[in-house]
C-alpha cells in the first residue's frame, strides 16, 4: 500500500459495504443508527474490528496511517464514503468523529 491517501480508508470501509458483509453481520448492524456515538461504536466492533484483524501486519500498519490522515482537518474527506454501500437509514453526519472512534477502537489513544 505505497502512495498512501485518505482515499485508500476504503479498504477498511468496505467491511461496512451490503455486498460485502455477511448475513449475520447485516443483522446485527442494520437496524443501528449510525450517528448515535453507542450505535457507531456497536458496528465499529462489529464490523470494523474484525476486518481489520484479517489484514496483514504490513495492511495494517498502512490502515493506521490512513486514519491518522484522515483524522487532520486540512484533509477533505468528501467522496471516501461514495463506493460503500452501508445499510444505514442515513449517512454518516460526523466523518472525521466516525474515523476518530474507529481509531480508538483499533488503538486506543496510542498515536
Amino acid at each position: 500500500m505505497n502512495n498512501l491517501k485518505p482515499e485508500s480508508i476504503v479498504t477498511l470501509l468496505k467491511y461496512l459495504d451490503m455486498d460485502f458483509m455477511s448475513d449475520e453481520q447485516y443483522d446485527n448492524i442494520c437496524d443501528l443508527n449510525i450517528n448515535d456515538q453507542e450505535h457507531q461504536l456497536q458496528v465499529i466492533r462489529a464490523v470494523i474490528v474484525p476486518g481489520y484483524n484479517e489484514l496483514n501486519e504490513r495492511d495494517q500498519q498502512s490502515m493506521k496511517k490512513v486514519l491518522e490522515m484522515c483524522l487532520q482537518e486540512r484533509v477533505s474527506l468528501n467522496g471516501i464514503f461514495v463506493s460503500i454501500s452501508m445499510p444505514f437509514e442515513s449517512e454518516i453526519k460526523n466523518k472525521r468523529g466516525f474515523f476518530q472512534n474507529i481509531y480508538e477502537e483499533l488503538f486506543g489513544n496510542e498515536s
